[in-house]
């Protein structure tokens, strides 16, 4: 057999990597598939064109999350570096905008509405965990002498 250990661990790391961006995309969308009445809406029924900017922009952000992995695990996979620069802003947005969007209900409703967590703790993968886990994922890989930044980058050049 003329494959080296290199070659072997670097077509090992690509699969891995891949795997995870479909692992986490099809997670957030069997969540959807499961619950879409909270995902899929049309945001601007709401009466208040601010309230219908929220919920668009909410809408584009776990979009983003949901499909963001399988895209940016599988280009980082073949060598690209750009994934690691959008990973924390494509994993970040969902929990950010859901932030933002339970303090304007509190401030204009004087609600939280953080019981759908209690009601539906599947929501804590999506809204919680998966964003947490995708950030830990890039803060490891963010330094560039990475050794899976290495091998994947010899997949790059050859």
């Amino acid at each position: 057999m003329n494959t080296s250990s290199t070659d072997i661990r670097s077509s090992t790391i690509r699969l891995l990597l891949v795997t995870t961006g479909v692992f986490f995309t099809a997670s957030f969308w069997a969540v959807v598939a499961t619950y879409p009445s909270f995902f899929l809406m049309n945001p601007f029924e709401n009466p208040n064109p601010v309230r219908a900017v929220m919920l668009a922009a909410l809408m584009f952000g776990w979009i983003a999350l949901a499909v963001s992995p399988v895209i940016l695990f599988g280009y980082f996979a073949v060598g690209h570096r750009w994934p690691l620069k959008v990973m924390p802003f494509a994993t970040l947005l969902w929990p950010a905008l859901l932030l933002v969007n339970h303090i304007s209900l509190a401030i204009f409703e004087g609600n939280w509405y953080f019981g759908y967590l209690l009601d539906y703790p599947i929501f804590f993968m999506t809204d919680i965990l998966m964003p947490a886990f995708l950030f830990a994922i890039w803060l490891e890989l963010r330094p560039h002498n990475h050794p899976v930044r290495n091998a994947v980058a010899r997949h790059r050049a050859q």
